[in-house]
């Protein structure tokens, strides 16, 4: 789907050299562990239980109605770009977005309210997220099945279990409620996300997140174009796997407590690598739905732009997240254990670091 790429594209788009602006980001990193372990010896960030955003039925009935005149054309720009980036980035800027316009959540109306089994936690939204990578990345045509097994599922699982299905479950909902954590308008994001349960399921939605971007990135290159019989699914599910491992060797007997601390790097990756297409092809995506002719402007994609946003957005979510497990590991371990606890998952983020700005400029 030619439409829908994104990214600069190659090394020399960049505005520095690419092994200084690896070893730069590594020193970043580093410096920031130094300090933090010197000087931030004591958990600072309480956590914050946010109240769930109030139910919004109107406006939910409002965008149940309008789907039926949504062109059959835009409906690919409309998921890819709006429902997958357009509203992950505002649920960074204002909350879980997702939840208060999803309009499946109707059925909820009518629901049986039983009880959501704990043991599921967000297993469903880990499998919905990777069957919605595999549509993204492998096979976009398969998107009109999605699309009706997506709502099948959640109506179904909705009118059995009521809201609680959707806010363990629904993928799309899961993921915007993740990045909503970091919206600094509903209070301090490091006191939220230090909040946020540690729900079975939870570092396989933060791998699923992390692996389909690094993989779209791995896709691209030469090197897996060398390995073109080996099917893309498989290059997707093994990506996933190999975040998902390293993680849980880095963390050990905390991978769940320490998840929600990398959802600032899923985050600076989500801007980082959807960036142009949001830019670019969120202006065709209106067009599409107002029926009109637009070129698209790209004043804001200009290579050293777009550079520029990727690297401050991959560092950054990366800072943040260090700040973030830094704070959340003192409350976890022994004192003896605090700083050197956390070596093995300050490596794999610089590796994680290394690595996705190594993918993202790679020729």
């Amino acid at each position: 789907m030619s439409v829908l790429a994104h990214g600069v594209g190659s090394r020399h788009d960049l505005p520095l050299p690419l092994d200084l602006v690896l070893q730069g980001a590594a020193v970043a990193l580093l410096a920031s562990f130094l300090a933090l372990g010197l000087l931030w010896t004591k958990p600072r960030f309480t956590p914050l239980v946010l109240p769930e955003p109030a139910g919004r039925w109107i406006v939910r009935a409002v965008v149940a109605a309008g789907l039926p005149f949504v062109p059959g054309a835009a409906w690919p720009h409309v998921v890819f770009v709006l429902l997958w980036v357009g509203f992950a980035v505002l649920s960074m800027l204002f909350g879980p977005v997702w939840r208060v316009l999803n309009p499946l959540r109707l059925v909820v109306l009518v629901a049986r309210g039983r009880r959501y089994p704990e043991r599921l936690g967000h297993w469903p939204a880990a499998v919905t997220l990777l069957a919605f990578t595999w549509v993204e990345l492998v096979e976009p045509h398969a998107l009109p099945w999605f699309l009706v097994g997506y709502a099948a599922l959640n109506l179904a699982g909705g009118w059995v279990f009521g809201a609680s299905w959707f806010a363990n479950a629904d993928g799309f909902e899961v993921y915007s409620s993740l990045l909503g954590r970091l919206s600094p308008v509903r209070g301090n994001p490091f006191r939220v996300l230090a909040a946020t349960p540690p729900a079975p399921g939870l570092v396989a939605v933060v791998a699923v997140c992390l692996g389909s971007t690094a993989f779209d990135s791995i896709g691209g290159t030469p090197t897996w174009a060398r390995l073109s019989p080996v099917p893309d699914w498989l290059g997707l599910v093994l990506t996933v796997l190999l975040v998902a491992g390293s993680y849980q060797l880095a963390t050990r007997g905390f991978a769940a407590a320490l998840a929600p601390t990398l959802v600032p790097i899923v985050a600076g990756y989500v801007v980082a690598h959807y960036y142009s297409l949001l830019v670019v092809e969120g202006q065709r995506a209106a067009a599409l739905l107002l029926r009109i002719d637009l070129t698209p402007d790209e004043t804001l994609v200009a290579p050293l732009v777009v550079s520029s946003v990727q690297i401050g957005a991959v560092l950054v979510g990366h800072l943040l997240g260090v700040v973030a497990a830094h704070d959340r590991t003192l409350g976890l371990l022994p004192k003896a254990d605090q700083v050197t606890a956390q070596v093995p998952l300050l490596v794999l983020m610089v590796v994680y670091t290394a690595g996705g700005l190594a993918l993202l400029f790679a020729p």
